[in-house]
């Protein structure tokens, strides 16, 4: 997914009311699509213990069955019912994406606009930056956890950490051309304070910019945190999770392939409603994306 090319202005979202929302779907089928199928996953997975069963309980005499009325996906090699440990597996791949994105979104605006106004901040901290940007972001995750132990409040934090500095400089980037545009420096002669002239005039102006990196780091943060768990350092085994579910069932493939369909395809399905969203939040806020294409 391509990320905005130039910084934009804050739109008129803020006087959204709900008459626009047809005119909006119109002009902006993917955030009407993404986010639709974003929200009936959450939606989905939130409701999970009305329908879903106890994704814990395990019955030795039913293992590895093929999909049936009782067990919609069949049962995994402890006899697990596939399809409750899919639905609640949703639970944490959404809660790690979604919580990693807006960590990683608050500090990165927090740094990128400090970096973006003070030079000598800009010099230190950036260059921490860029050395956590050339660490791959899945071995970074996999040393903090090694120190800490699997949870997934650190997986969390391993996630968000090594997306930090891709927002700081987005956002660093947009303050650095915002803070030469003529109302911000008549703000400042005119005796408004910095700390207002950055609420009011600068932070907007983050915001496109921002929104659309995060659904960014939102989608990767899921894949990582499937691949952790793969690997068997994200979350712990007795918590149904994707990645684990596709790890503990690599070996029955044959025999019971829904084991590791189930929960890979709902992962490429997640992933692909992350990017549908952020897609088309690029083409609302920056028109000239969607004229190239």
């Amino acid at each position: 997914m391509t990320l905005l090319s130039a910084p934009v202005e804050a739109g008129p979202m803020g006087r959204l009311q709900l008459s626009d929302v047809p005119r909006l779907a119109r002009r902006h089928p993917l955030v009407l699509v993404g986010g639709g199928l974003l929200a009936l996953l959450i939606i989905l997975a939130l409701a999970a213990p009305l329908y879903a069963g106890d994704p814990g309980n395990m019955d030795p005499f039913k293992r590895l069955r093929p999909p049936s009325a009782e067990m919609w996906f069949g049962s995994d090699n402890l006899g697990r019912d596939v399809f409750a440990r899919t639905i609640f597996g949703a639970r944490i791949s959404l809660m790690v994406g979604l919580l990693s994105a807006i960590c990683a979104a608050v500090v990165g605006l927090l740094i990128g606009i400090l970096a973006g106004y003070n030079r000598t901040f800009d010099n230190i901290v950036m260059r921490v930056m860029d050395g956590l940007m050339s660490i791959p972001t899945i071995l970074l995750a996999i040393a903090l956890i090694s120190l800490t132990g699997p949870g997934i409040g650190i997986l969390i934090v391993a996630i968000a950490i090594p997306e930090t500095p891709a927002v700081a400089r987005l956002v660093r980037s947009v303050v650095l051309s915002v803070r030469e545009r003529p109302y911000v420096e008549a703000a400042l002669c005119g005796g408004a304070g910095l700390p207002k002239v950055l609420w009011r005039h600068i932070l907007p102006s983050t915001i496109p910019a921002l929104m659309v990196q995060s659904a960014t780091v939102c989608a990767s943060a899921i894949l990582t945190e499937a691949g952790l768990s793969f690997l068997g350092v994200g979350v712990p085994p007795e918590i149904p999770s994707w990645g684990n579910m596709i790890a503990s069932s690599r070996l029955y493939l044959a025999i019971a392939p829904m084991t590791i369909f189930a929960p890979g395809i709902c992962l490429a399905f997640t992933v692909f409603s992350v990017n549908l969203l952020g897609d088309g939040l690029r083409d609302m806020f920056d028109p000239r994306a969607k004229r190239r294409r």
